[in-house]
């Protein structure tokens, strides 16, 4: 079993290194990617420090012991943080969120330095760390759920974001967005899976087994599949959209209030000026269209027209300009000067920026697949 655990956290150490190579060799040094880097190296110290325990390796076990203690008040504020950095403007980002660390700053003084002490000197170094280490099991209960409230947390800001994008971005490539929905979802499984052990543990009766290993091969599956969706898909480390991102300008209010400045003649102009301009300039075929851009052409705020495309349109800016693409797909499939294209060349032609949203929107428009539509023609 030992000789197993060995082969697992190598293989563990191994994946974490591999991904932490891949983020630092990048052109790209967004605020998300150095957040990144931060929770990989987290991650494997604590792979290292659990070798280096079971090993007995003292040196090893120090140097990786202050971020390998300290993983359930770090990782916590540091995803929720890398959240908001995909999304929100990343130059005063930590200056507004800086207060999500003070636990981290608080477990360091009275739980992580007074610990390395007591490694060391074999004796408590305060009070009240006597009390803490006879009631380990709540303590470690107590930072886990600390851990999985800002895993929820994430995960609810997360796709607040994601709806968020589709008001303002005509093309999201989903893979961009299923990275760091599965890195989520993957942190809330294990967390709670350690949060039940130790509530058993607490409540019912001491497990006779090593309940630390189930942990550590959690964690090093869920290590090894974001090092394989990394590996496979390189632009999943840093999406696109934060290398040419335009900041989220519709809060919630933003979608469900049109703004006051529009009377009934001004909508009926916005109508017919948006109207011509998708039926003569046909702006749906720039894959990388926003919400921003098509304001600027019908003459109008970003603000302005999303109100009113939510409120009188009933749509969405994504969904408006994917129907037209849609039907522009549909009328370049029946034209004869278009036979030599594949249903993705003119998936292309007509703004569609990857087969999965092609195949995906187009289903959902019109009941078909692409393939099956063809076949009626």
């Amino acid at each position: 079993m030992d000789l197993l655990i060995d082969f697992v956290l190598i293989g563990g150490i191994f994946a974490t290194l591999l991904i932490l190579f891949l983020l630092i060799k990048s052109e790209q040094k967004a605020l998300p990617q150095k957040l990144l880097v931060i929770f990989f190296t987290t991650l494997c110290c604590f792979l290292l420090n659990s070798y280096a325990e079971n090993h007995n390796i003292a040196i090893l076990f120090v140097l990786t012991f202050l971020l390998s203690f300290c993983i359930e008040v770090l990782l916590g504020p540091l995803i929720y943080l890398y959240i908001k950095s995909l999304f929100e403007d990343n130059k005063s980002l930590l200056k507004k969120n800086w207060l999500h660390f003070i636990p981290l700053v608080l477990h360091t003084i009275f739980l992580t330095i007074p610990m390395l002490i007591y490694i060391f000197k074999e004796e408590y170094p305060f009070s009240y760390f006597e009390y803490l280490n006879e009631n380990s099991d709540y303590v470690v209960a107590a930072l886990m759920l600390y851990l999985l409230f800002y895993l929820l947390i994430s995960l609810k800001l997360f796709h607040k974001y994601r709806n968020a994008m589709q008001l303002n971005y005509s093309s999201i490539d989903e893979s961009n967005f299923r990275w760091v929905k599965k890195m989520l979802i993957g942190a809330i499984i294990i967390s709670c899976i350690e949060l039940f052990i130790d509530l058993y543990e607490i409540f019912v009766t001491e497990l006779q087994w090593q309940t630390a290993n189930i942990t550590l091969i959690s964690v090093i599956i869920w290590i090894a599949y974001l090092g394989y969706y990394g590996i496979n898909q390189t632009k999943v480390l840093l999406p696109d959209f934060l290398i040419k991102k335009e900041p989220l300008a519709n809060s919630s209010k933003e979608k469900t209030n049109v703004p006051s400045s529009l009377t009934p003649a001004d909508k009926k102009v916005l109508e017919t000026r948006l109207e011509n301009i998708l039926r003569i300039d046909k702006p749906y075929l720039d894959e990388d269209l926003t919400l921003g851009k098509l304001a600027k052409m019908v003459d109008t705020t970003d603000k302005k027209l999303s109100g009113f495309l939510n409120q009188e349109m009933k749509t969405t800016f994504y969904d408006l300009i994917n129907t037209y693409r849609v039907e522009a797909v549909k009328n370049k499939l029946g034209a004869t000067e278009y036979e030599n294209l594949t249903l993705l060349g003119i998936a292309y032609e007509c703004g569609f920026k990857s087969k999965t949203s092609f195949n995906r929107i187009f289903k959902r428009e019109t009941g078909l697949s692409p393939s099956e539509y063809k076949k009626t023609l």
